[in-house]
């Protein structure tokens, strides 16, 4: 079935639904207008809504088309099972699925932005190691000298070269900054078509590469290795979900479709709101274990360990969370 036919089958009931959700709103604050249809009817328009979103993204339809049937299944969702009883519930709820599905829902994009920063920064790796100064294209030497000091096997703690207790809250926003600004360059560098984003994803791919072949060559890859794997699965994953988000961004404005670029961009910022919000979240994750656990000295066991379990979890929650709505 073509997607205009499929629209003109459908869009009497879902503009009916849509003044239900309205009218549930407005009659708990007014008691004034009138739902469409009987209360009694809701549940089963509100599968059938759900049917339809399956059916519009197994035939391909159009993602404005796909992302209005999602608002109106996730807006049921909460009118059927109360759930906008409260910001917390509602925020509970997208934190147990909702972020997941949303990530599934936006994969390409998000595996198009780990492609543009890991595969740069894999290919660095392998050029540095062949050729240690190509590390200066991008790097100062007092920069590269900088990092071995702070990886170096008798510094106190790893990552920096001085540390005390009364640093740690301090190191903790200095992250928060550091990671959040990469994240925003690489999502707001959408709204230039996609470049700056490309840009932002492509540069620190290189930049990681550089500093990881670096210390290698140095003989502090273990060092360096034990400090990044606690919080490099939160880290570069919300990085390269906000890639993911920017490249989404920038298509929306290099290909609007029937819409005008200012609707395209609204529409499709507006559908990323929770994802970004999602990975804001794991940017502060990430602030914390590297600020209060990735630079201690422990064994690499130890460190290697708990850092793979903490890469692992954010994977299968992306892969499993949310499965049983559909997702």
């Amino acid at each position: 079935m073509k997607q205009e036919h499929f629209e003109t089958l459908h869009a009497a009931s879902w503009q009916a639904f849509e003044q239900y959700l309205a009218s549930d709103t407005r009659q708990r604050k007014t008691r004034k207008p009138e739902p469409p249809f009987a209360a009694a009817e809701f549940p089963q328009r509100y599968r059938a809504i759900c049917q339809q979103l399956a059916l519009a993204r197994d035939r391909d339809y159009s993602l404005s088309l796909v992302n209005h049937l999602h608002r109106l299944v996730q807006s049921g969702h909460d009118v059927l099972y109360r759930a906008q009883a409260g910001f917390g519930a509602r925020a509970l709820r997208y934190a147990t699925s909702g972020f997941a599905q949303d990530v599934r829902r936006n994969k390409g994009w998000i595996l198009a932005a780990a492609f543009l920063m890991f595969g740069p920064a894999i290919a660095m790796m392998l050029a540095v190691r062949a050729q240690p100064d190509l590390a200066y294209l991008l790097i100062a030497p007092s920069e590269v000298a900088k990092y071995e000091s702070m990886y170096a096997n008798d510094a106190t703690t790893l990552g920096r070269v001085a540390r005390d207790a009364s640093t740690d809250v301090a190191m903790f926003g200095f992250y928060i900054f550091n990671n959040v600004s990469i994240a925003f360059r690489c999502f707001a560098g959408g709204i230039t078509f996609g470049v700056l984003s490309i840009f932002a994803l492509i540069f620190n791919g290189l930049f990681f590469g550089i500093v990881e072949a670096r210390l290698s060559l140095a003989g502090l890859g273990q060092n360096f290795y034990s400090f990044v794997i606690g919080h490099s699965g939160f880290e570069l994953g919300a990085i390269v979900l906000s890639g993911g988000a920017g490249l989404r961004l920038g298509m929306a404005l290099v290909a609007p479709g029937l819409r005008t670029r200012s609707r395209a961009l609204y529409e499709c910022a507006r559908d990323l709101v929770g994802m970004v919000c999602g990975l804001a979240v794991m940017l502060c994750i990430a602030a914390l274990i590297e600020a209060f656990w990735s630079p201690l000295r422990l064994e690499p066991v130890i460190k290697y360990g708990v850092g793979t379990l903490l890469t692992v979890l954010p994977l299968m929650y992306f892969v499993f969370a949310g499965r049983r709505h559909g997702s």
